[in-house]
């Protein structure tokens, strides 16, 4: 009876199964219990295209892409800067900052699944920053006037509080854009800022918060 139960404790660790030979005698096949192997993600989500970068500011670019499929689904995305990863946003744009002036970059970006897979990077694209303002100078921005018939905007300076080199309507017309750089300033003085809006029948606009700089 003792090699009956030493079979009988193999098969309760091992999952033998005794099977019955022409010959009459037992023989053990072991099945591990191992499924089939799930099947390996391993197609590449496309490249994305489209992206374009546009200058933000002297230190900044925003870029933008069209989305890449995938057959399972894109995860996310890998921004290159000159060749070096910078960002792995989850959307389809992004914005660097920190760069320096009077510089050009060049991006690529490329896709992620939940596998690893990447895709090829895109084609690159490149922007170049504005040098820094003199030192003479003072760079102002200000929110757009949301009007049908706006014609532009004024700028106005002068070196005390409320009082404005330019008469009114005789500002410095810049155009329909709201950022605009004064240079030739002089060293050593406080400068007072303000702008306004006009339409196409020249009627201006009460001027706008005044703001100020010194001029080192």
């Amino acid at each position: 009876m003792l090699p009956i139960k030493a079979l009988l404790l193999l098969a309760a660790t091992t999952t033998a199964v005794l099977l019955a030979g022409c010959s009459g005698v037992g023989e053990a096949e072991t099945n591990n219990g191992a499924g089939t192997t799930p099947s390996v993600d391993t197609t590449l989500p496309s490249t994305p295209i489209g992206l374009t970068a546009a200058v933000a500011g002297s230190s900044g670019a925003n870029l933008s892409w069209s989305a890449s499929t995938d057959n399972v689904g894109v995860t996310g995305y890998i921004v290159r800067r000159n060749g070096i990863q910078v960002a792995t946003p989850a959307t389809t744009s992004f914005a660097d900052t920190g760069l320096s002036t009077a510089t050009t970059y060049s991006y690529t970006v490329a896709a992620r699944d939940a596998a690893g897979n990447i895709s090829p990077n895109s084609a690159s694209v490149s922007v170049t920053t504005p040098p820094p303002p003199p030192s003479n100078s003072a760079s102002l921005a200000w929110d757009a006037v949301i009007a049908p018939t706006l014609s532009g905007y004024r700028v106005y300076f002068g070196t005390a509080p409320g009082t404005y080199l330019q008469s009114l309507g005789q500002g410095i017309s810049v155009g329909n854009v709201t950022a605009y750089t004064i240079t030739g300033l002089a060293s050593g003085s406080q400068y007072y800022f303000a702008v306004t809006a006009f339409d196409t029948l020249g009627v201006e606009s009460p001027y706008s918060n005044e703001v100020f700089k010194s001029i080192p």
